[in-house]
């Protein structure tokens, strides 16, 4: 018997609080940047440093929101966005309850940017429903090893 639909809400990323150490690091090796640019008469990537430690401040001070993440017989929804598992490659859960941090449903697409676009649900670290999920997902999908970019890795190390 079918498990589906699974509906579970889950904040869209982990947030951490910056202190005021972290804001003026991250002003201060924006502006030498841009400084040394400058003085090199490359004004163009001056401001492309400015723009995106703008955007970077922005989006790191942004507070997570909840999102409603469903997995049903057509695919897996995130809010009012459906993934069609026609659209889906692989999937992959990295279990790391044991480790006490969240868990992760990773799927891979299909398409031109199938190694570039990497679905990543989270679940929560006290998630007994894993199992389940796996369950539910191997009659559908193929079960491959997935793993996140060093770069989306190195973001979320950094605090973003």
């Amino acid at each position: 018997m079918s498990k589906l639909p699974m509906v579970w809400e889950e904040y869209n990323h982990l947030y951490f609080p910056k202190d005021s150490d972290w804001k003026w690091s991250v002003a201060i090796i924006s502006i030498t940047i841009t400084l040394i640019s400058f003085m090199f008469s490359n004004i163009t990537f001056g401001v492309l440093i400015m723009v995106a430690t703008a955007v970077l401040l922005l989006h790191a001070f942004q507070e997570p929101r909840i999102l409603r993440f469903e997995i049903n017989t057509k695919g897996v929804r995130v809010n009012q966005e459906l993934w069609s598992f026609t659209d889906i490659r692989s999937f992959w859960i990295e279990d790391n309850r044991e480790h006490h941090i969240n868990s992760r449903i990773l799927f891979a697409t299909n398409g031109i940017l199938d190694s570039l676009l990497v679905l990543t649900l989270p679940l929560n670290a006290t998630n007994d429903r894993i199992h389940d999920i796996h369950e539910e997902l191997v009659k559908i999908l193929p079960e491959d090893r997935i793993q996140e970019s060093i770069f989306q890795k190195a973001l979320e190390y950094l605090g973003f």
